[in-house]
């Protein structure tokens, strides 16, 4: 049954900490190719989390990153001086 309230379960939690440690799977060649026709390269993975329900909503428009669970960088060496001038 879905925890409608939003609070993780047990279970949940424990597959949470275990997706840090395992490799990640390959990326389906479908996305591939969506992310190479929206003028994408270079694709890695930068994070993999458990999304909730509120990131699935219409009205949230973005998905926070934290610093601590990027696996690899993915800004450029301009993009990194400006992001750690506003920080």
């Amino acid at each position: 049954m879905p925890n409608i309230n939003n609070q993780r379960n047990r279970e949940d939690v424990k597959k949470f900490m275990k997706m840090g440690l395992e490799p990640p799977l390959n990326m389906p060649q479908v996305f591939k190719d969506c992310i190479q026709v929206l003028g994408g390269s270079e694709i890695k993975l930068v994070i993999q989390k458990f999304l909730q329900v509120t990131y699935l909503r219409p009205q949230q428009n973005h998905l926070s990153i934290s610093l601590k669970q990027i696996r690899s960088s993915f800004l450029n060496e301009d993009e990194e001086r400006m992001f750690n001038a506003k920080r």
